[in-house]
């Protein structure tokens, strides 16, 4: 939540720098300027990496069966955002007094203080970087006391939060219905969350494979090798993936099935977890208490 407001906050601000840049006057004067790198990080920095870092931070228990440290969360925001108004909006200024971007030396004295301004931003931004490696170090560390085996520590809408974290290698044991919106937010209301299948069904899987990772690393680098003109780097990754889905097709047993037995044991054991549970409420959601099943808001 704190990511979204300073989403919405740095967002609107370099949207208005935005309207600044589409007005043709205005732009012929600062083109080319710092001004025009401020309003770009002031785009990509609110807009793209607030809502990765939200996101990163949200859906980590999910994923990993265990949440990241709150304390160390709140001091990577404080500093993300704190350094991006310090190394960034002195960027306007500089470019509105007519500091050309991508300059090598500097020659008016009047621009080195909000230059030094601009630096101590990079180092608190830096610090906001560390902060995120600190958070994660020790999130790993605690990621006994922190686990949320049920799967939905935040009460959360989404169908994703139905299933245990990490979720099973088949996702959902059975097809949910989704009658509604937030269906499964509706069943936690209405007494209809973990709840046991009529009757559960083998499920068919994709077998694991290397062929995407190969594919993606090849083309990465016959894409570097296309940049930088280097011929021989870019034509023997792109065989190396054509080759790669040439064999692929070739592939006949690709699936595997795992069993309906199986799928039910599982999710049987889970459920017994997550009905043994005690839900917590919402000031308690960031304990050791918390073990994935928030208490229903209503």
């Amino acid at each position: 939540m704190l990511l979204s407001i300073a989403f919405m906050m740095t967002f609107v601000f370099g949207g208005f720098t935005g309207i600044i840049l589409a007005t043709p006057p205005l732009d012929y004067m600062v083109h080319n300027t710092l001004f025009l790198v401020a309003h770009f990080h002031n785009m990509l920095i609110g807009g793209l990496l607030y809502g990765l870092i939200a996101g990163y931070m949200y859906w980590f228990p999910k994923a990993f069966g265990s949440r990241l440290n709150e304390g160390w969360g709140r001091i990577a925001v404080a500093c993300w955002v704190a350094g991006f108004y310090l190394a960034f909006m002195p960027l306007y200024v500089l470019g509105a007094a007519g500091m050309a971007r991508r300059t090598q030396e500097i020659f008016d004295p009047a621009f080195r203080p909000w230059l030094l301004v601009a630096l101590c931003g990079a180092f608190v931004l830096a610090a906001g970087l560390a902060s995120l490696f600190v958070q994660l170090t020790i999130s790993i560390r605690d990621r006994a006391a922190n686990r949320v085996p049920v799967g939905d520590p935040w009460d959360a809408r989404g169908l994703e939060w139905s299933v245990s974290a990490p979720p099973p290698e088949w996702n959902f044991a059975t097809i949910p219905r989704v009658g509604n919106r937030d269906a499964f937010y509706w069943r936690k209301r209405n007494g209809g969350a973990y709840k046991p299948a009529d009757h559960y069904r083998d499920i068919e899987l994709p077998k694991e494979t290397a062929c995407g990772v190969i594919i993606g690393l090849a083309a990465a680098a016959c894409g570097f090798g296309l940049v930088w003109r280097i011929w021989w780097m870019a034509g023997l990754f792109l065989a190396m993936a054509i080759i790669t889905v040439i064999a692929r097709s070739f592939m006949r047993d690709v699936t595997k099935i795992i069993p309906a037995a199986t799928v039910e044991a599982v999710d049987r054991r889970w459920l017994a977890e997550a009905q043994a549970a005690r839900p917590v409420p919402r000031q308690l959601e960031q304990s050791e208490r918390n073990a994935g099943l928030a208490q229903w808001m209503t």
